[in-house]
């Protein structure tokens, strides 16, 4: 029999609770590095019937297939990716539960045509139940929330990180948004064109100290070229893409696992369900709007080692401004929410400041209001420089930018009128499309009927 760990145990016992009460589509929220394949192989073992676990990469896959098998289970469980699946529906036996890994993305159609086709109980999981352009996780009526990342680095489970970025935000406004993401091919060309930010090869050297590192790039070209640059500076790095077939892909990976290469630069590849437990360095090359994204990239080298390993996360573009600390406390829901905000203003600095001074948050302005420590005015030309200074992240302005945040929430969740949502798009540079999603979500109507 499966023995969970105390906080597995419980988003089990209250999945069958669920279940219990009539509900067909469970969503559980477990952070990454929490054992969510243990979570998933338990149903299986439990399980009445057949189990069907689905994923989107062959990668997951296998690696929920060598732990079903390990455990004696694959007598009653069938795996498939589910692009197999979907075209091939009616060819198997019937199953009594779905699981899903990465659920963030079932959203997709051939998701949801599986659903409708076998009609069974489904149970997703994922680290990040929300989906890129904010809109609500259909296939779900209950959210089973897990643990925090605080409380697994506490447990041993999830190793603690230093946090490092630099001062002054990469110049975006250029870069148009597709599909709730900024546009692949304009990003790639930007940081391609761009000088990495922070000189990533310096700041490498300073706090990576030969450590195995992945490099989380803004597209294929620039991921070559930061590889290049890497290897010229006499660090062994590699570059791997979803364009190499799965034997060029696993002969990288354990030429890597095995400490052949020191670097792995990618274009959105390692992110989901991939374990790499000798890297401890993190290189956030590819500015985001995607939270999912975000934290499945600066977590992915948070995975123990079990000699007290702290992992460092050195990210150049800013991505902490936009989505806060991977360890922050989220407010996680199947509704959805529309997150838009101007992360930098004219002068190229970041909207949220935080002093280096006194630590407290504000918007930004060349002089803190509460001590007077006084900053540097810097531009956006300063995008062109090779030499932008990196600094950490300390717990005081960790604790002041999740504060910041929660204040935000706050003053959203307060709001009863429309010329409440007015103000604080006004305020925080939000869209008009924010306006009309906030409404409709808590209910204010915008027009009057007369």
């Amino acid at each position: 029999m499966i023995q969970l760990r105390d906080y597995q145990e419980t988003v089990y016992q209250d999945t069958i609770k669920a279940i219990n009460k009539g509900s067909k589509g469970i969503l559980i929220q477990l952070p990454c590095r929490s054992g969510k394949s243990y979570v998933m192989a338990k149903f299986v073992e439990t399980c009445k019937g057949n189990s069907l676990i689905l994923a989107h990469r062959n990668e997951l896959l296998s690696q929920h297939k060598e732990l079903i098998d390990s455990l004696g289970l694959l007598n009653k469980c069938r795996l498939a990716s589910v692009f197999t699946e979907v075209n091939h529906l009616g060819e198997h036996e019937k199953p009594m539960v779905i699981l899903i890994d990465e659920c963030h993305l079932s959203e997709a159609s051939s998701y949801k045509k599986i659903a409708e086709f076998y009609g069974c109980i489904i149970i997703g999981f994922s680290a990040t139940p929300t989906r890129l352009n904010g809109d609500k996780l259909t296939l779900y009526d209950t959210l089973i929330n897990g643990v925090s990342v605080k409380y697994l680095i506490k447990q041993g489970a999830i190793a603690d990180f230093e946090y490092y970025a630099p001062d002054i935000a990469l110049d975006l406004t250029d870069i148009d948004t597709l599909g709730g993401d900024y546009n692949g091919k304009q990003l790639n060309d930007l940081m391609f064109n761009s000088a990495i930010y922070g000189d990533v090869i310096d700041s490498y050297k300073k706090l990576g100290d030969g450590r195995q590192a992945i490099a989380y790039c803004a597209g294929v070209n620039h991921s070559k070229k930061v590889c290049e640059e890497f290897n010229s500076a006499g660090i062994k790095a590699v570059h791997i893409d979803g364009s190499m077939n799965k034997t060029e892909r696993k002969k990288i990976m354990d030429l890597y696992r095995s400490g052949y290469y020191t670097v792995l630069c990618n274009a959105n590849i390692i992110s989901e369900g991939i374990t790499l437990p000798n890297a401890s360095i993190g290189l956030l090359l590819r500015p985001t709007q995607s939270l999912a994204l975000y934290i499945q990239q600066s977590m992915r080298v948070l995975t123990p080692d079990g000699n007290g390993k702290k992992a460092v996360i050195i990210d150049c573009v800013g991505n902490y401004q936009r989505h806060g600390l991977p360890d922050e406390n989220r407010e996680w829901t199947l509704e959805g929410v529309k997150r838009k905000h101007k992360t930098n203003n004219d002068d190229g600095s970041f909207t949220i400041r935080n002093c280096p001074n006194c630590f407290r948050i504000f918007k930004t302005a060349n002089k803190c209001p509460y001590c007077g420590h006084e900053f540097e005015v810097k531009g956006r030309e300063l995008q062109c420089m090779e030499e932008v200074r990196l600094r950490k992240i300390s717990e005081q302005e960790k604790i002041a930018i999740a504060e910041h945040k929660r204040k935000q929430r706050m003053e959203v969740g307060m709001a009863k009128t429309k010329e409440d949502l007015i103000k604080i798009a006004r305020e925080r540079g939000y869209k008009p499309g924010w306006i009309f999603v906030t409404a409709k979500r808590k209910g204010i109507k915008l027009w009057k009927i007369n």
